[in-house]
C-alpha cells in the first residue's frame, strides 16, 4: 500500500539517515522525497509503500520515533510518484479544458491541511494561469444596454442589485476591472457584489439603464486611517465609458460619505489611470497625492479641516482590512512613509485654492493660517 507522509525532522546532522533506517528495519521501501523549506525547518514528505496491515496512526508512531514531528499521513495512489513539476504541468492542461477546475486541481496537487512556502507559490501561479484561461475562454456578453438606449438613472445602491452588478463585471474588459480592483477579477461572486452593493459602515452608488446596472461608484471606511476616512472606488462599463457617467458616480458618492460624516475620500488609483485622474480633476475639490508604492493615493477634502496637518494621519500599507475586496499590498516597506508626488503631466490633481486662503504645496488648504 502507499502513503504519503508529510513530517519535520530533527534540525541535525543524520536525521533523514536515522529515519530512512528505521523505516528500513520494518520492510518500508521510501519511493520518493520532496523537501520543502519552512519557517519553522525543513519538511520531508515522502512516499512510501508498505506491507498489509499498517495504518496510518502506525506510521505517524513510526516516524515520531525517529524523532520527527508534527506529522501528518494519509493513503495515495501511483500517480503522486511523478515529480512535482510534471504533476503541475498536467494541472495546467487540464486547466486548459476547465480553468474553473483550479482549486479541484490545487487540492489533488497538495492535499494536506497547510501549505509550505513554496505550495503558496506555486498556488500563486497556478490560480493566475486559471484566471488568464478563464479570461480568454470567456464568451463576450452582448445582452447589456448600450449608449443612446435611455438615459443612466442614478440611485443608492442595495442588496438586491447583486445580480445586477455581477452582470456588470462580467460585460466588463479584463482592463476596466483590473483597474478598479488593481488585481485581475476574472469572475465577481454574487456574495461579494452584495458586500459591494452595500457596505458596512459605507454606501454604493449604482447607474441603472433598463433594469441593468452600468456603472457603480463605493465608499467603504478605511478604518486604518480614521473613522472618517473613507475609501471610494469606480467602475463604468465600457460601453458606457468617456460620457461623463463616472463623475457623476464619484460627485454622487462622495456626497453621499459625507452625509455619513467622511472627513476625507481616498482614492488609490495606478498611475497609468489618467481616465480616473482627470475624473478626480473634474470634481474641483481641495486635494492631496502622494505615491504609495505603485499608486498614487488621491485624498480629496470633504471639511474645511480634512487636509490640514493638524489631523494629519500616519501613512498605512494599502489592502490590510478593507471593506471592499482586497487588492495587493503596497510595495512601500513597513514603517516608510508615503512621499509626495510630483505630476508635471496632469494638472488633474493640482490643489484648488477656494477664496478662504492659498494652498501649500502638500494640497492643504490653510485658510490663512500658518
Amino acid at each position: 500500500m502507499l502513503w504519503k507522509i508529510r513530517t519535520e525532522l530533527a534540525d541535525r546532522p543524520g536525521a533523514l539517515a536515522e529515519l530512512a533506517a528505521r523505516c528500513g528495519a520494518d520492510d518500508i521501501n521510501i519511493l520518493s522525497l520532496e523537501v520543502f523549506t519552512a519557517e519553522t525547518g525543513a519538511v520531508d514528505e515522502l512516499v512510501v509503500s508498505t506491507g498489509v496491515g499498517w495504518s496510518a496512526e502506525d506510521l505517524t508512531a513510526l516516524v515520531t520515533e525517529a524523532g520527527c514531528v508534527r506529522t501528518t499521513v494519509q493513503p495515495c495512489q501511483a500517480d503522486v510518484l511523478s515529480d512535482a513539476p510534471t504533476r503541475y504541468l498536467r494541472a495546467v492542461l487540464r486547466l486548459v479544458e476547465d480553468p474553473l477546475s483550479v482549486d479541484d486541481e490545487l487540492g489533488a496537487l497538495q492535499g494536506f491541511g497547510e501549505y509550505t512556502p513554496a505550495e503558496w507559490a506555486r498556488a500563486d501561479v497556478l490560480v493566475e494561469i486559471a484566471g488568464r484561461l478563464a479570461e480568454r475562454l470567456q464568451e463576450p456578453v452582448l445582452d447589456g444596454p448600450r449608449p443612446g438606449s435611455g438615459v443612466p438613472e442614478l440611485r443608492r445602491a442595495s442588496v438586491e442589485d447583486a445580480e445586477a452588478v455581477v452582470a456588470m463585471h462580467e460585460r466588463c474588459s479584463h482592463e476596466s476591472r483590473t483597474r478598479r480592483y488593481h488585481v485581475p477579477m476574472p469572475k465577481l461572486t454574487t456574495r461579494t457584489a452584495r458586500h459591494l452593493s452595500a457596505p458596512a459602515g459605507g454606501v454604493s452608488i449604482v447607474a441603472n439603464v433598463d433594469g441593468s446596472v452600468v456603472g457603480m461608484a463605493t465608499a467603504a471606511p478605511w478604518e486604518e486611517l480614521g473613522g472618517t476616512t473613507m475609501e471610494v472606488a469606480v467602475l463604468v462599463e465600457d460601453g458606457w465609458q468617456g460620457r461623463g457617467l463616472g463623475a457623476q458616480l464619484l460627485r454622487q458618492v462622495i456626497g453621499a460619505a459625507r452625509d455619513l460624516g467622511a472627513d476625507r475620500a481616498v482614492c488609490v488609483v495606478q498611475p497609468e489611470n489618467a481616465a480616473m485622474l482627470r475624473t478626480i480633476e473634474g470634481l474641483r475639490m481641495r486635494t492631496r497625492v502622494v505615491q504609495d508604492g505603485d499608486n498614487l493615493m488621491v485624498t480629496v477634502a470633504l471639511s474645511a479641516e480634512s487636509l490640514s496637518h493638524a489631523v494629519d494621519r500616519a501613512s498605512v500599507q494599502y489592502g490590510r482590512s478593507r471593506a471592499i475586496p482586497a487588492r495587493s499590498q503596497s510595495a512601500r516597506p513597513s514603517g516608510q512613509p508615503a512621499r509626495e508626488h510630483a505630476l508635471a503631466a496632469l494638472s488633474a490633481l493640482q490643489p484648488v485654492a477656494d477664496r478662504a486662503g492659498a494652498v501649500d504645496p502638500d494640497g492643504a488648504d490653510r485658510g490663512g493660517r500658518p
